[in-house]
């Protein structure tokens, strides 16, 4: 269904989502010694798109959903545009692309995204450009599969009927503009939690026979089937040729069933760790990084695309925060309180290795060995401390 494929290696910073965040600089550093030519920020942060000035790393802006309303009117996008993307662009930054939200139609992971203004912003974003001489940039929106119904073939794909009107309006709008159809995909979860097939077929190189046959297409793995279901949901919409931008790709490592460094590195071989990113996204969300949140490499990835048996180069000059510990005192006799606080806990600390399915399981002594990959402590009830009038009682 899918034709004319096309490919680049490109980069995922999510900002400022995790404790220990890396100096701007650093990032610059790994992506110019990696080689890769292309970042998606999920920020417009003045002083994080600056550092790329002068680097030729082509830079895609994200206007977060929260921040919307900061360009929902005229004036108000002719000075966001002017801040954010001709400001840095006058000082040598290389920024090819504006998103507007991020999976704003969501009913998954992103389920308090709102999305009323979205379509209208980003109609307003794409003549702000133009206006501005700035009509080489394009203006689009990130999406998750979750804005197509659950089908069984690619051929049955449409968009949700709660969404129907804005999804075909920006359709209409990417197809006046040429700009591409950008969507997010992540196929542990999708392969998991929607198609409900063994995790194999999630890998390029699927060991399990598991194939999915429709009229003369056969698929072998679940990126390809999840291209043509959005290639054919868009196809109905009246629009057969438009351009689709894999905006997001990857496998977590930890927090989830599947998720770990081996089957990361076994995805990504067929193909910064965010330890602040909201856990109401699924815990898995902290752990799609190919770095740790201290720059260093997790697996053996080859950003060139020759299949070398290599891992990428480190963030040089970091500066490592202290351990710290996941605290249980061993009493579940009211498991909505254990609940509870390990919900407070996870805001102001990383528990998601803790999750089903994850690399750490609680134990009565240090279980940091083999996949687990951080200390857990143990200790008394007396030992621990009152935290916003609520003792931890994880």
């Amino acid at each position: 269904m899918a034709t004319q494929v096309n490919s680049f290696v490109g980069h995922h910073m999510g900002g400022r989502r995790q404790s220990q965040q890396l100096v701007p600089s650093m990032v610059v550093d790994f992506l110019l010694q990696n080689k890769i030519p292309q970042l998606r920020l999920m920020t417009s942060g003045y002083d994080i798109i600056e550092i790329f000035s002068a680097t030729n790393i082509s830079i895609s802006v994200t206007l977060g959903n929260q921040f919307v309303w900061q360009a929902n009117r005229k004036d108000l996008a002719y000075i966001w545009v002017n801040d954010r993307i001709k400001d840095p662009i006058n000082k040598g930054v290389k920024i090819v692309e504006v998103t507007v939200g991020s999976e704003p139609f969501s009913n998954t992971f992103l389920k308090d995204a709102k999305n009323d203004q979205m379509v209208s912003v980003l109609k307003l974003m794409r003549q702000t450009l133009d206006e501005m001489d700035l009509g080489y940039v394009t203006a689009t929106t990130a999406n998750g599969m979750d804005v197509l119904k659950a089908t069984k073939f690619p051929s049955e794909a449409d968009f949700r009927d709660d969404i129907k009107v804005p999804m075909l309006e920006s359709l209409a709008e990417f197809n006046r503009t040429g700009d591409p159809f950008v969507i997010y995909m992540f196929p542990i979860h999708f392969v998991k939690e929607v198609l409900n097939y063994t995790m194999e077929f999630a890998f390029f190189d699927n060991n399990s026979g598991f194939k999915i046959h429709e009229g003369n297409v056969t698929y072998t793995n679940a990126v390809e089937l999840m291209i043509d279901f959005l290639a054919w949901a868009i196809k109905k919409a009246g629009y057969p040729h438009m351009k689709i931008m894999i905006g997001q790709i990857g496998w977590p490592t930890d927090g989830y069933l599947h998720a770990n460094i081996k089957n990361a590195e076994r995805f990504h071989k067929g193909l910064s760790d965010e330890n602040e990113f909201r856990t109401i996204y699924g815990a898995f969300q902290r752990h799609w990084g190919i770095y740790e949140a201290d720059g260093n490499p997790k697996y053996k990835i080859d950003f060139s695309l020759q299949d070398r048996d290599k891992y990428p180069t480190q963030a040089k000059g970091i500066v490592e925060m202290p351990n710290r510990w996941c605290k249980f005192n061993e009493d579940t006799s009211n498991m909505y309180l254990v609940n509870k606080n390990y919900d407070l806990a996870s805001k102001s600390a990383d528990c998601t290795r803790l999750e089903k399915g994850a690399s750490c399981k609680l134990v009565a002594t240090n279980p940091s060995v083999e996949n687990c990959e951080f200390p857990i402590e143990i200790l008394a009830f007396q030992d621990q401390i009152d935290q916003n009038g609520m003792v931890l009682r994880i």
